[in-house]
């Protein structure tokens, strides 16, 4: 049985890790994690694993923004010190919710919680992709409002948001810009991250528009969107993922 831990505290890696061998030490720890990056650097390369014990809180945020893409497809275990996540917990794979300091006693029985959960041959692949397809209500409509009319724009009709001055800027299907006011990363996280992905600090882009990608200079991409004239660059920060997310 192979489990992760995700984890920004050394202190908190070490009484997880102690509890995990004093339960059972043939569990093995595939490895420890501690922010969200390191998490989605990992499973590109690696397989899923039989169990995750994860902190909220991280070094680089909290950890729902990224499990709600159904990176992890396994059980997960919350360790966690704030008691005020527990709705968002259980919409992706949770199963036990532990506040710190983790006692082995509480350890213990969420162990045997998932012990048995597992006992019912549980498809949690598949229970994963379900809760990801019901939970995730992703934005439909972006609300243009001007002077004389309020529009409304499809999202799968925005071909790529733009960040100028505390304000956004759709671009819909035809280039024409579309001013709205909404905060860019609070924006990305409402949007379908298969259709989706946030280029640089102030760009995303939809995928179904992108006509032609072609390399720029500092080893980043300029990116062409179809009925808009202005390339859209990477950041040389995102530039890996973005070559991934398009694949």
């Amino acid at each position: 049985m192979k489990v992760l831990i995700i984890e920004d505290e050394v202190i908190n890696i070490e009484i997880i890790s102690d509890h995990i061998l004093r339960y059972n030490n043939k569990i093995e720890i595939a490895a420890t994690l501690q922010s969200k990056e390191e998490v989605k650097q990992w499973y590109a390369i690696n397989e899923q694993v039989d169990l995750v014990f994860s902190d909220i809180e991280l070094l680089d945020g909290n950890v729902f923004s990224l499990l709600n893409t159904n990176i992890i497809k396994s059980p997960i275990i919350f360790t966690t010190a704030y008691n005020t996540f527990y709705q968002d917990a259980f919409d992706v794979n949770g199963i036990a919710y532990l506040l710190k300091p983790i006692s082995f006693n509480k350890f213990s029985k969420a162990m045997e919680k998932f012990e048995s959960l597992q006992n019912k041959e549980i498809n949690w692949k598949e229970i994963s992709e379900t809760i990801h397809s019901l939970t995730n209500n992703y934005k439909e409509r972006i609300i243009i409002k001007t002077k004389t009319e309020i529009k409304i724009l499809s999202t799968k009709n925005a071909s790529a948001i733009l960040s100028n001055s505390g304000k956004c800027i759709a671009i819909d299907e035809h280039g024409k810009e579309n001013e709205f006011r909404y905060k860019l990363s609070d924006l990305i996280k409402e949007l379908n991250p298969k259709e989706f992905f946030q280029i640089n600090r102030g760009e995303i882009v939809n995928i179904n528009f992108i006509e032609k990608i072609e390399p720029y200079f500092g080893d980043r991409l300029a990116i062409s969107i179809k009925n808009y004239k202005q390339h859209l660059i990477t950041s040389a920060a995102t530039t890996s993922e973005f070559r991934k997310w398009i694949e």
